[in-house]
């Protein structure tokens, strides 16, 4: 995708917004092996914790990247729309997401939801991240309104994907609700630091 266009600042500033949310997300959720004494003291052992550590890296940024992919390929989607002067085409974005038909609705709730608040970020005006969301939501009760709008979509096509998924276990249901807890809790905290 072509970035050009005086929202160029604007779209790398949103997306580096939301790779700190993945970010985040992925540091609540992935658990980080421990360094204990007795592993540098036994050879062996610290061997075995650096393998551990190496996966935990592998698993961050593997989650990271599946983390924003969809959010990436919805804000290209709005950058461009805006560049070009079109309206989003939310069916290709729901189709291109290659979601089970059973929660496509779910889907297309929460890439509509994002193409809206995507599309009043890359509108306002301003020079960083704190300065476009005021520029959209003068309150800080209209941004937690529109993030909860976000938290919620996220949630109900987690719901929608429960039934289907392989090996649903309870270490499947923690993982997803602590994705969604700290989801919900880094856009809570972005509220506070911007208001």
């Amino acid at each position: 995708m072509k970035v050009t266009s005086g929202f160029r600042d604007k779209y790398c500033t949103v997306l580096e917004n939301e790779k700190a949310l993945a970010s985040h997300v992925a540091g609540k959720v992935i658990d980080k092996p421990q360094l204990s004494l007795w592993m540098i003291l036994v050879p062996i052992f610290f061997v075995f914790y650096f393998f551990q550590f190496k996966r935990y890296q592998n698993g961050l940024q593997t989650f990271k990247v599946d983390f924003i992919k969809t959010r990436k390929r919805v804000l290209e989607a709005v950058h461009q729309s805006l560049v070009d002067n079109k309206r989003v085409d939310i069916e290709a974005l729901v189709a291109a997401g290659n979601v089970p038909e059973h929660a496509r609705a779910a889907y297309g709730v929460w890439v509509q939801r994002l193409v809206v608040f995507f599309t009043s970020l890359l509108e306002a005006e301003g020079h960083d991240y704190s300065s476009l969301v005021k520029a959209c939501y003068p309150k800080k009760s209209s941004y937690l309104i529109v993030l909860h709008g976000l938290n919620t979509a996220e949630r109900d096509l987690n719901r929608a994907l429960f039934p289907k998924l392989d090996n649903m276990d309870e270490r499947t249901t923690m993982a997803i609700e602590a994705i969604e807890k700290s989801a919900a809790e880094f856009r809570r905290n972005l509220a506070k630091e911007i208001f």
